[in-house]
């Protein structure tokens, strides 16, 4: 079967959990690899504000689909996510006509695995940013206190009167 590569953005209801959210994903997910597709990419975007309200809501939470399927299978999908009452928006775009299935799963793996290498990157380069703030924070603290203990005593070593 021909397959072509398509991205899915949805956009969930903010009153919604994270774990409900990731259910959702899972659920589309599901869709589509019960159908004969094929998941390249999932991305949680988390919760943002909207350009304009929709239904109501300011906020939502936007999760990204990459994936490989037959163009009936979109039917479906969509089908699905019109049902479904937490999904406030949902936008498919196809990104590529006949994909080579195998190597596009195998690109796709490596562009998640560097993805995934950045995150942890620039996770433990914030986490030694917050911890040289920490630090910095803590000397700023007993510099304050040792300036104040010096002018305490300094102002407790009164000069002594000398009688004339």
């Amino acid at each position: 079967m021909l397959h072509h590569e398509y991205e899915t953005i949805v956009i969930v209801r903010p009153d919604v959990e994270d774990s409900g959210v990731a259910t959702l994903a899972e659920k589309f997910e599901g869709v589509l690899t019960e159908q004969g597709g094929h998941i390249l990419d999932r991305e949680n975007w988390g919760s943002r504000k909207l350009a304009y309200p929709i239904a109501k809501h300011l906020r939502g939470h936007f999760i990204r689909l990459s994936y490989l399927a037959g163009a009936s299978h979109i039917a479906e999908l969509e089908r699905r996510m019109r049902i479904e009452d937490a999904v406030i928006r949902f936008m498919t775009v196809r990104l590529a006509d006949s994909v080579d299935v195998p190597t596009r799963i195998e690109e796709a793996s490596v562009q998640r695995a560097q993805r995934e290498e950045e995150e942890r990157r620039r996770a433990a380069e914030q986490a030694e940013r917050d911890r040289l703030e920490a630090e910095r924070v803590a000397l700023e603290g007993e510099a304050m206190a040792l300036r104040e203990r010096e002018e305490k005593d300094r102002a407790s070593v009164q000069p002594t009167d000398v009688a004339e």
